[in-house]
């Protein structure tokens, strides 16, 4: 998936797919949260919900060969962002580790933004 298809989609996502769903309560079935693992994370479809520093955000996490994508936006999906990042976090060697980190740093640091 292309970064400008990947922000097509997720501004579909924020507005409720207006061209593709028939009805929000789609959007809401893909948001609904289906199971409870753990207290500040919980999962709907493809979407999980999390509750960090007071406020509840909505958000999905991708990992393909050569790249990773997170995407977050606040609880009423009024405002979003997506981190695109180059590397295979799926391997076990130096490289990986260091662009899982460096997006879990900028994760944290812009999620409080929104």
């Amino acid at each position: 998936m292309s970064a400008h298809s990947l922000a097509i989609y997720f501004q579909s996502f924020l507005n409720n797919f207006p061209s593709v769903l028939l009805n929000s309560s789609s959007v809401n079935e893909m948001i609904r949260v289906n199971r409870n693992e753990k207290a500040e994370v919980r999962f709907g479809l493809l979407w999980y919900w999390l509750n960090f520093h007071r406020s509840r955000f909505i958000g999905h996490r991708g990992v393909m060969l050569g790249i990773i994508n997170i995407m977050m936006a606040n609880a009423n999906r009024t405002l979003g962002v997506a981190i695109l990042s180059n590397g295979d976090v799926r391997k076990s060697d130096e490289s990986a580790k260091n662009v899982e980190v460096t997006n879990n740093e900028s994760y944290d640091q812009i999620v409080p933004l929104l």
